[in-house]
């Protein structure tokens, strides 16, 4: 499957936006510190932001902000490392430095924080972005990924992927189409975490050995040492080990290796699996998965919700079925508390094809050509379909499937993707920023979620009917397991408004300032970590 992208020309309306908030990010920006000692100023043809057709205007001020933050936050971490931590956080701590270490890309130019940023619920930061291409430009920056960057926050509750032969369903599984399926190494999250170093459309090095090269020569190997031991230091390195690290891949994917000994190859092997281990133990730490919501706090009896919320709350377990997918802790007309109400997680782990339009405004579909270093993202380029789950499933998307008996079950999961949490669905740097939902983005804020939810099966007679999003919505891009569960609500207009006064209740941050909520909250998560162990 094709993960990744070019682009046409945007839309008038996306392209204005985009001026709009280009004013707004020249207020926005900073000035972009001096790059941290070892970081290389970037030598790649491409990536001449004036030659770039697909970044709209504002979106290199946006990054470059993104990146003078990430670039802050890391030099703070670093600090912590001559402190007295223990094991526990010596690990979360690596976790983090990973995720904020832009020189773990090809060019240096690019972490994973590139795209997840704190501020926005660890998704994407740059509004611009958010509002026009909604996947984000990668080390090499004319190559975008193909979907809206899923939150990592609550990933690492999701169970290793498997198939329920009662329930007749797939759960568990990272990235939208579920294909880190946590098999091999018994952690969804860290093999999601191996994914995007060598993704040639993200941080794109062209050997996985190349992070236990730019870790070896980085600025926190020594908490590496401390963690992991002295097998990185024993590793002997081709002379040519930085320039085969800095070349992407090119013509038919394929990229530079660095000459290892078989000895040294496991080696690097398993230090990949351990740089993607330190990343999962940073992203399950409270840190990340803070459950410290004001709802959170309602559940733990220290706040009330408003009258809103509290309407806002019921719908999402009644009539606007929100929570057949996205679990609250309490069944549609259930009563009485169960301990996964401690602390619920808002989605099953299943997946499911809401009927989403087809976002031509994602640079994958443009993206059929060769670039400057020959590589074609996707060949079949406007014609492409995002089959999601059933495109993993099928084993065409190139993922390895564990089970080969799943693979019978791909045409029945064709249009469908991970139900993510909505826990931190509001999160954002300031009330105004505009988030992409759902995972091609198509949907722009909370409440034209819910109003998709709501009156989805009320379909356009034209493709490009002027009341698209408003009275109707285009065709799905995959009509095949439309899920029929929602669609066709009854809601009022009122009635939406009210689930996103709930939704926003689900952002963490509210209750940490009060010593005695987080406490009773705390002991809550710990009971709910307890019975899922049993």
């Amino acid at each position: 499957m094709f993960q990744q992208m070019k682009k046409r020309g945007f839309s008038l309306g996306a392209l204005a936006a985009a001026l709009v908030s280009c004013a707004l990010c020249l207020v926005l920006v900073r000035s972009v510190s001096a790059k941290p000692e070892g970081q290389d100023e970037n030598t790649d043809p491409s990536q001449n932001a004036a030659s770039n057709r697909f970044l709209p205007p504002g979106a290199v001020g946006e990054l470059a902000k993104i990146n003078a933050e990430i670039d802050q936050i890391e030099q703070q971490t670093l600090r912590l490392i001559d402190t007295d931590l223990d094991s526990m956080h010596q690990i979360q701590t690596l976790g983090k430095l990973e995720i904020f270490d832009r020189s773990l890309s090809v060019n240096k130019n690019e972490s994973c924080s590139t795209c997840h940023m704190p501020e926005a619920g660890y998704t994407g930061a740059s509004q611009i972005l958010n509002m026009t291409t909604v996947a984000y430009p990668g080390s090499v920056k004319t190559r975008f990924s193909g979907r809206k960057p899923q939150s990592y926050a609550y990933a690492t509750l999701a169970p290793v992927l498997h198939y329920n032969k009662t329930q007749q369903d797939f759960y568990g599984g990272n990235f939208w189409d579920m294909r880190a399926t946590g098999a091999r190494m018994q952690s969804a999250a860290a093999e999601q975490a191996e994914g995007p170093p060598t993704n040639p459309v993200e941080m794109g090095l062209p050997d996985s050995a190349c992070v236990a090269y730019r870790v070896s020569r980085g600025r926190y190997l020594s908490l590496w040492l401390k963690v992991y031991g002295s097998t990185i230091e024993t590793i002997t390195w081709p002379a040519d080990a930085e320039k085969t690290c800095g070349t992407p891949v090119g013509k038919n994917g394929v990229g530079p290796q660095l000459s290892l000994s078989s000895e040294d190859r496991t080696k690097t092997n398993t230090i990949y699996d351990q740089f993607a281990l330190a990343i999962a133990a940073y992203e399950g730490s409270s840190a990340v998965n803070a459950f410290s919501s004001k709802f959170d706090a309602y559940l733990a009896g220290n706040a009330m919700l408003t009258p809103q919320e509290q309407h806002g709350y019921e719908l999402f377990n009644g009539q606007g079925k929100c929570n057949t997918c996205h679990l609250s802790g309490n069944a549609n007309g259930a009563t009485g508390g169960t301990v996964a109400d401690a602390a619920p997680v808002f989605t099953d782990f299943t997946s499911s094809n809401l009927g989403l339009p087809k976002n031509l405004d994602i640079p994958l579909y443009y993206e059929n050509k060769p670039d400057a270093y020959g590589y074609v993202v996707n060949p079949m380029g406007t014609a492409y379909v995002d089959l999601g789950v059933g495109a993993f499933l099928s084993g065409a998307q190139g993922s390895p499937v564990p089970d080969k008996s799943w693979m019978q079950y791909a045409p029945m999961y064709n249009g469908k993707m991970r139900v993510p949490t909505v826990r931190d669905v509001d999160m954002r740097p300031y009330p105004d920023f505009v988030k992409a939902y759902m995972h091609n983005g198509y949907l722009k804020s909370l409440k034209e979620v819910v109003h998709f939810y709501n009156t989805r099966d009320m379909m356009c007679p034209t493709p490009n009917d002027s009341n698209a999003k408003k009275t109707c919505w285009p065709a799905p891009e995959v009509s095949q397991n439309e899920d029929t569960t929602v669609g066709k609500l009854g809601l009022s207009d009122q009635d939406e408004d009210d689930i996103v006064a709930f939704l926003k209740t689900l952002t963490d941050g509210y209750s940490t300032t009060n010593p005695a909520v987080a406490n009773t909250i705390q002991q809550n998560i710990r009971a709910m970590r307890e019975s899922l162990q049993h």
